[in-house]
């Protein structure tokens, strides 16, 4: 059985002790929300919008390779921290709609195209699958017969290898993986093109894609996320590249894609960096991870992330790749595309749409990091500046996660972290370029000599253009 994550539930979100105001959330984004002009809402299977977890993990990948079982579990502990549910099989049981049953068909679609390493780990979806066939029906588990795992990959079976990516039966027992063949649906986004026949027979939907760059231009549309995965979807790529970014939003704002997802996930054990795909081998990722945990030595981005919200999904993927490549991910910076499927108006787009959260701000956020959920983000308390902070020790990793919220003006600027021990001397002191609104960096608790820090109260101190707010944190050794 794969242990159970580890709680700390400190909140992430209280007390400010230079004056931060609670949890009152205000929004320091300037979006511009369609009214009339806006189209579609978020899809039937989105039961959450805004709820996402973002799960970190450096033991998910050492020099021996990936560790599978670390993996499997990250995807459970996300699973039941996205739903609130005690159990793993209930969790999943609980992203479904009512209509689910035992005999319900549940497909999921995998991104294999030029499968290697940078396309979801098998792992990631084993994790899945074996969750799915814990959920219980008075009695009776969920069949693994009724699970479907499928890439059409454009089209092109000759290279749709999905045993390459580790997708074989020894992997998946009893669960049918597909290179699929089109039919015409009927109810298919794009003008009816034909679609994945394992779309069409199956009830209900699961996306798994990873972060992956993409060469194909125009600027914006450069990554291989999630509404870029139902390329695999449909069978005929023939000029959809021509309109690269009004393409991937229809397909995931209207269709079956659109009626029948229920999950999105990004199995980001590898992954790519933007304009970098999506053939190749994987990128360096150490700048991320570092960013989640200044001790992890992996140069892989080893990260789940879980929504039932495909726009928030895509959102904090394309975040780890804007991070690692220390470009800016505000809401201003997203691509075109998951701009206009989120209700924000885009010159040169209509309909817009507004199927997802695409503001941080107004998402809420769970993480996981290395196996602790340290943090609950609705926002860090705000001062009468705009900025929040919160910072927490994790236990048995000698570091500190520290996330910080600033307004939208101080994109691009510098900020400052000063840590002071209880004493009120200077322990340590960050630099960081504000690349969004919410922020984060890894304290690896070492002072200013190089040697650790010793256990007891400390407190963090953000600078951002002139402004301070702070917040307390604990190390238990």
């Amino acid at each position: 059985m794969r242990k159970k994550i580890s709680t700390s539930r400190r909140n992430f979100l209280k007390v400010g002790m230079a004056g931060a105001a609670g949890l009152a959330i205000a929004s320091k984004v300037e979006t511009i929300f369609a009214s009339s002009a806006a189209v579609t809402s978020p899809g039937p299977g989105n039961k959450w919008p805004g709820r996402v977890v973002v799960n970190f993990n450096k033991s998910a990948f050492d020099s021996s390779g990936v560790d599978t079982i670390t993996v499997m579990q990250m995807v459970d502990d996300a699973i039941v921290k996205l739903t609130g549910q005690s159990t793993v099989g209930e969790a999943w049981k609980s992203i479904f709609p009512a209509s689910l049953t035992a005999s319900s068909k549940i497909a999921i679609k995998v991104n294999t195209l030029n499968p290697g390493l940078p396309a979801p780990h098998w792992s990631s979806v084993r994790g899945i699958t074996d969750g799915l066939k814990q959920m219980d029906f008075n009695g009776t588990k969920y069949p693994a017969g009724n699970i479907l795992i499928y890439d059409m990959n454009n089209g092109l079976p000759s290279v749709n290898n999905l045993g390459t990516a580790g997708y074989k039966a020894g992997n998946f027992p009893g669960i049918s993986i597909v290179t699929d063949t089109a039919i015409d649906g009927g109810d298919g986004a794009l003008n009816n093109r034909t679609y994945a026949k394992t779309l069409k027979d199956a009830d209900f939907l699961i996306n798994v894609f990873s972060p992956r760059g993409h060469n194909q231009p125009p600027v914006g549309s450069q990554v291989s996320l999630g509404f870029k995965s139902h390329y695999g979807t449909y069978s005929d790529p023939t000029g959809m590249h021509a309109n690269i970014t009004h393409n991937i939003r229809d397909i995931n704002c209207s269709g079956p894609v659109y009626n029948k997802t229920v999950l999105s996930v990004c199995s980001g054990i590898y992954g790519m960096n933007e304009g970098h795909g999506p053939a190749g081998i994987p990128d360096n990722f150490t700048t991320y991870a570092q960013t989640m945990d200044k001790t992890s030595t992996t140069q892989c981005p080893t990260t789940i992330i879980m929504s039932t919200d495909p726009v928030s999904a895509e959102m904090q993927s394309l975040k780890i790749m804007r991070i690692n490549s220390k470009k800016t991910y505000a809401l201003a910076d997203m691509p075109e595309y998951l701009k206009a499927a989120a209700g924000v108006e885009v010159v040169g787009w209509s309909p817009i749409h507004n199927i997802g959260v695409i503001d941080e701000s107004q998402m809420t956020i769970h993480k996981i990091i290395n196996g602790v959920e340290p943090v609950l983000y609705q926002a860090p308390g705000l001062n009468s500046f705009g900025l929040g902070i919160a910072a927490h020790h994790l236990k048995g990793h000698n570091s500190a996660f520290i996330e910080f919220t600033l307004p939208s003006d101080h994109v691009g600027r510098e900020a400052s972290i000063e840590i002071f021990n209880s004493k009120g001397a200077l322990v340590r002191k960050l630099s960081h370029k504000v690349l969004g609104v919410l922020n984060n960096v890894s304290w690896d608790e070492m002072n200013e000599q190089g040697t650790l820090a010793s256990k007891g109260l400390y407190v963090v101190h953000l600078i951002s253009n002139g402004k301070r707010v702070s917040t307390p944190m604990t190390i238990i050794r």
